[in-house]
């Protein structure tokens, strides 16, 4: 994921640390009963097999072939991918990645990304939207945020969610917000990270929702559902949009005020590590 822009420098956030990395464009959680310790099994029992695969064609189709089954696997989102040739990488295989990128092990340089689903030339050059709708300065604090690619991938591809949230917290700290504001391991940053990843482990998610996992691309063929709200009385709207973004059922004026509550204490406990503005 690349950005620029009248902010700074263009901001990278596909592999941005030993242990975080997004893979969310290539499908990396459509799958289905999604969780850490699942998705981190299958990537690590994937990634053996393909350091066995023979680099060729035929040996990579086989491995392909073998990932992908016989049975169509269900997916959360139908008619999005998941790629068979995402595993973990780097020096300890702590974060996820491409085995088909030329640095991969035992690829000795060679680019194999044209066997994968979207082609070489896609899986090079394309960025996700949060890419060009958040601006570079709230994009160059997410990474600081976390130390596992887990929730990173979740989130950074949330761009309307995010946006939402800088948004509210902006408002509420009358200025702009940056990454000096967020140092890594300062409590600024825990508690940022801890708002977002309410996303994560949100109890008023709609029945019907896929999970935490999204469809992390704007071309309206899954759109989230439109917020259900049981009274006239809404939120502020970065709060309808928030609620919205993690699919809420809110059926009662209680779920509603313990939503809103909810989001009020992790408001308020960042705005109180970065101090408000002067009236």
């Amino acid at each position: 994921m690349l950005t620029d822009g009248n902010e700074g420098p263009p901001v990278y956030l596909c592999q941005v640390g030993e242990g975080v990395s997004c893979g969310a464009c290539c499908g990396l959680y459509n799958i289905a009963g999604l969780s850490r310790p699942a998705l981190e099994e299958r990537l690590a029992r994937r990634t053996r097999r393909f350091a066995e695969a023979a680099r060729s064609e035929d040996g990579l189709e086989a491995f392909r072939r073998a990932t992908v089954g016989w049975t169509p696997e269900e997916r959360p989102f139908p008619q999005f991918h998941h790629c068979p040739f995402l595993g973990l990488i780097g020096q300890e295989a702590t974060r996820v990645g491409c085995l088909l990128h030329p640095e991969s092990p035992g690829n000795e340089g060679r680019d194999w990304r044209i066997l994968s689903y979207y082609g070489a030339e896609a899986c090079a050059s394309y960025f996700c939207p949060a890419s060009r709708c958040l601006p570079p300065r709230h994009l160059q604090i997410l990474p600081s945020l976390f130390d596992d690619w887990y929730p990173y991938g979740l989130i950074v591809t949330e761009h309307r969610l995010v946006g939402a949230v800088f948004t509210e917290l902006e408002g509420l700290v009358a200025r702009a917000v940056g990454p000096d504001d967020f140092p890594r391991f300062s409590t600024s940053a825990a508690c940022l990270r801890e708002l977002l990843e309410l996303k994560l482990v949100w109890p008023y998610r709609h029945e019907d929702a896929p999970g935490p996992c999204h469809f992390p691309f704007d071309n309206g063929l899954y759109p989230r559902p439109e917020l259900r709200w049981p009274s006239k009385r809404r939120p502020i709207p970065p709060y309808v949009t928030i609620l919205q973004e993690m699919e809420s059922q809110l059926a009662t004026t209680a779920e509603r005020d313990n939503a809103i509550a909810l989001l009020d204490s992790h408001f308020t406990n960042i705005v109180d590590c970065l101090g408000k503005a002067p009236a």
